[in-house]
């Protein structure tokens, strides 16, 4: 039935005041944008103004963690601790763990930058420059950033160093790699470092006294196995000779007489660095200097690795107490390597070139004491350890758990027309069972991130702990949504388990993202992909979920009449989770808003009683568009260093560089596109709607598609689900909107099939819980309700 002319009006009112609402909403964001830029502006060349030059000396170690450090045996370090500011480092590279060239190359670049790979996967040993001053394998890392999609420049610091007129020393390898231009020429003076940690101190003295940044590579401490390797020049042109092979460090005796090399163990390596780290502090007492010491690459396994600094900050403050942060990682006790450069320029007073990724290493709040610090850091470092370790077996059990489930529904969902009424009655125990497992698996991805609020990782069991505090949740989520009055309701229990998803991933987006940072599904720290904001794995959840919930609250207010309140209810929680999911700041989410936008719509026509037609919801993409492109661009009205992920996308595409970040992601695609487990939840999710709920029999609906209406043929299906759209005639409207939102974000973002994998795992076991529900039902009554469609054509 046409809708009336006062609901068309009302349809258009609803639709202006929605737009009107993000107009506002991205104004005044602007202004905030605007008014902060100033500000921050002014801020800035105030403390420029204001605080003295003073030296900057930045201790390198690649391989040094947290847990490296004792009172005993590393007391430089330790003694360090009581005072400095503490943390941790993400040291990805462009593969999953980084060599010591790929981490001096990092701070060079301002960028993720790696070596060339080479078939062993060993790591280079790094050589000072030889007579010619040239940075060994120079050509070999140009060559390496040519073919990389970072769209990283090698020698960046050493240009900008340059140009700035700063001077600079380097000492060992590492620091004269980072020094480097863009021709490998260390910017400045390049020295070996020497054998002695007394002479190492020596040398940073007698740098400090004409240089203001001194660059001191303390060595590299290298796991068994994984020692780092002379190479052989792989580019033409490349200098780079034979070197000895070494685990990380040479031990400081001579092992004279051995006609083998044995390596030496991890504590006789981080002993040796401490002792270059202790040299280069006493020769910087003297003067006001800024020091950071900081391990920039891994020992072999990808960890989270040491950071600390003293001395003036380059916000004006200073690096005493609190943690570590930066506005990339906006996670307190967190940076990036990429970060060190930014840090040295700012500290410089150098501008910061676009290229460079990083931001400005500043201090924020922490524990009181000293030794509550290092605890913190310590226990985010297990954490990580402990999530990147487990987070492949959750996935794979869940994955099992729904394939099961989706065996499952097939078999008794679909039993029913096949064998009649006879096997109702046997049949209810395990239509009971299956509603119950139904809900709680799709409580299972909400599970995976409450589970972050217990502190499983400190048991002595992590694992088994991890696994008890999800069962908790999901245990927890499924008994509130059975046991409330929505339980009568067929929806009423999938729309409990939604509207939870959504809820709890709203509002930590809006917190911070504490429960997304380490969950099996949200973002890892050593993974180091993002930080904060909405990753796309929640945003499928809270796309999919919002869309059911909505759906759930939508159609008992459509069936008592008032479809103009179940609109509102709609357009206001699709607002709600368009700006959570794409605001600068909260959910900084550039893939998420078109795909929630134009799944919401979808919606949002139905529950108004009007049809969804493909040149309206065209005109709804293209605002959409305008929505995403409008927060990217005011996040880019603000200063570089405090930009999220949209900000620096939008920069980059103002830079030129829009090519190389497209061609990133559709790389990232292709290679997951292959992941079996995303695989099998996406296309055993799509089977089981499809087949099992709506029926095997398309063309049964071509007269509703032929009248122009796609959504309400789904709910003229032969399959379980057919009773239950008739039962809830918006339930066709939600999964439209759902395969909308899921299909955009399939597109658009870069983990391409994990956002329909993600998003049907939560969606397809409540249509599971629901249909059982209707098995229920109909067992119960004796026969096969097949209520009237109301108006709404769903």
């Amino acid at each position: 039935m046409p809708p009336s002319r006062p609901l068309a009006r009302r349809l258009r009112r609803v639709t202006r005041a929605a737009a009107a609402v993000v107009l506002a909403g991205m104004a005044a964001l602007g202004v905030t944008a605007s008014a902060a830029a100033g500000a921050v502006g002014a801020a800035a060349d105030d403390d420029a103004a204001a605080r003295p030059a003073a030296p900057v000396v930045l201790v390198g170690v690649t391989g040094l963690r947290w847990d490296d450090v004792q009172t005993l045996s590393t007391p430089a370090l330790w003694d360090m601790s009581r005072s400095a500011t503490l943390g941790l480092v993400a040291a990805r590279s462009v593969s999953s763990t980084a060599c010591p060239a790929d981490g001096w190359l990092a701070v060079g670049a301002g960028a993720r930058l790696a070596d060339l790979d080479v078939p062993d996967r060993t790591c280079r040993t790094l050589r000072d420059p030889g007579e010619s001053g040239e940075v060994p394998g120079w050509a070999d890392y140009r060559a390496a950033a040519a073919e990389q999609p970072y769209g990283a420049r090698p020698g960046l610091l050493g240009d900008a160093i340059t140009a700035g007129g700063v001077t600079a020393t380097a000492i060992g390898p590492g620091a004269a790699l980072a020094l480097a231009d863009a021709d490998g020429l260390p910017a400045g003076t390049a020295q070996p470092r020497p054998v002695l940690p007394r002479d190492l101190g020596v040398a940073v003295r007698e740098a400090l006294q004409t240089s203001a940044l001194v660059i001191v590579d303390a060595g590299a401490i290298r796991d068994a196995g994984n020692a780092t390797r002379s190479r052989a020049a792989t580019t033409p042109g490349d200098t780079d000779g034979d070197a000895a092979d070494l685990p990380g460090d040479e031990p400081s005796h001579d092992p004279s007489g051995l006609d083998i090399f044995v390596e030496p163990t991890r504590a006789e390596q981080v002993r040796l660095v401490d002792e270059r780290v202790e040299a280069v502090l006493r020769a910087t007492r003297a003067s006001d200097a800024t020091v950071l010491v900081v391990s920039i690459a891994d020992s072999g396994r990808a960890r989270l690795q040491l950071a600390a600094a003293t001395g003036p900050a380059p916000d004006g403050g200073t690096y005493a107490g609190g943690l570590l942060t930066s506005g990339s990682t906006r996670q307190d006790g967190l940076v990036q390597t990429t970060d060190v450069t930014s840090t040295l320029l700012e500290l410089l007073g150098l501008p910061q070139p676009a290229a460079a990724s990083g931001a400005p290493i500043v201090r924020t709040g922490g524990p009181a004491t000293a030794t509550e610090r290092v605890a913190l850091v310590q226990d985010i470092a297990v954490e990580a350890r402990q999530v990147t370790r487990l987070a492949s077996s959750y996935l794979t059990r869940l994955v099992m758990a729904e394939a099961v489930l989706f065996v499952a529904a097939a078999l008794l969902l679909g039993r029913r027309a096949a064998r009649g009424r006879a096997d109702r009655a046997p049949l209810r125990p395990a239509l009971r069972v299956l509603a119950v497992v139904s809900l709680a698996l799709g409580s299972a991805p909400v599970a995976s991130y409450l589970a972050g609020v217990v502190p499983w990782w400190r048991a002595s069991s992590p694992t088994w702990a991890f696994w008890w505090a999800v069962l908790a949740w999901m245990a927890v989520i499924t008994a509130a949504a059975l046991a409330g009055p929505w339980r009568r309701n067929l929806l009423g229990p999938a729309g409990v388990v939604a509207g939870v998803t959504v809820a709890v991933l709203l509002v930590d987006t809006m917190l911070g993202s504490p429960l997304f940072i380490d969950a099996p599904m949200g973002s890892h720290r050593i993974q180091a992909a993002r930080f904060y904001g909405m990753g796309n794995q929640a945003f499928a959840l809270v796309a999919a979920a919002g869309i059911l919930a909505a759906t759930a609250v939508a159609q008992p207010l459509v069936s008592r009449g008032r479809r103009t309140l179940a609109t509102w209810l709609v357009v206001a929680i699709g607002l709600v989770v368009t700006v959570v999911d794409g605001a600068p700041g909260l959910g900084s989410d550039f893939g998420g808003p078109p795909g929630i936008i134009l799944g919401f719509a979808v919606l949002a026509t139905v529950v108004s009683g009007r049809r969804v037609r493909w040149k309206p919801l065209l005109l709804v993409a293209l605002v959409a568009g305008a929505v995403v492109v409008g927060f990217a661009w005011l996040d880019w009205l603000r200063p570089a260093a405090d930009r999220t992920h949209l900000g620096r996308f939008f920069a980059t595409v103002m830079d030129g560089q829009l090519w190389q970040v497209v061609s990133r992601k559709v790389a990232v695609q292709l290679r997951v596109l292959t992941y079996w487990r995303y695989l099998v939840l996406a296309l055993g999710g799509t089977i089981v709607t499809v087949l099992v709920l709506l029926g095997p029999f398309p063309w049964r609906r071509r007269a509703r598609r032929a009248e122009g209406d796609a959504v309400g043929a789904l709910a003229d299906g032969d399959g379980p689900l057919s009773g239950l759209g008739r039962a809830v005639p918006l339930l066709g409207a939600g999964i439209a909107g759902v395969a909308v939102a899921l299909g955009i974000g399939f597109l658009i973002n870069d983990s391409g099939i994990v956002v329909p994998a993600t998003g049907l795992a939560v969606v397809v076991p409540c249509l599971v819980a629901a249909a059982a529900q209707l098995r229920l039902a109909e067992a119960r009554a004796g026969v096969s309700p097949r209520p009237e469609p109301d108006e709404t054509p769903a």
